[in-house]
């Protein structure tokens, strides 16, 4: 991975079925994590949120990040690694 760029985390809420459950990214920009998601998630997630609105969650909802210790890791809005 380049060192020039600096990597946030996200987290992103699935929807259908799947609402409770969260998909950890880390990235240089959220907006690298919207056009992932619109190409390969498509209509399966609802909003994207910082780690502290995760906490936020938290303190009020149950949470389940489903790949808190893989996130999956971007430069691009295309698979990395």
């Amino acid at each position: 991975m380049d060192n020039n760029y600096i990597m946030y985390t996200y987290y992103v809420s699935l929807v259908r079925g799947l609402t409770g459950y969260y998909v950890k990214f880390m990235a240089p920009t959220e907006e690298i994590v919207r056009k992932h998601l619109s190409k390969y998630f498509e209509r399966m997630w609802c909003s994207v949120y910082t780690p502290n609105e995760m906490v936020e969650l938290a303190n009020k909802y149950t949470v389940n990040v489903i790949n808190e210790e893989n996130p999956i890791c971007l430069l691009t809005d295309e698979w990395e690694y």
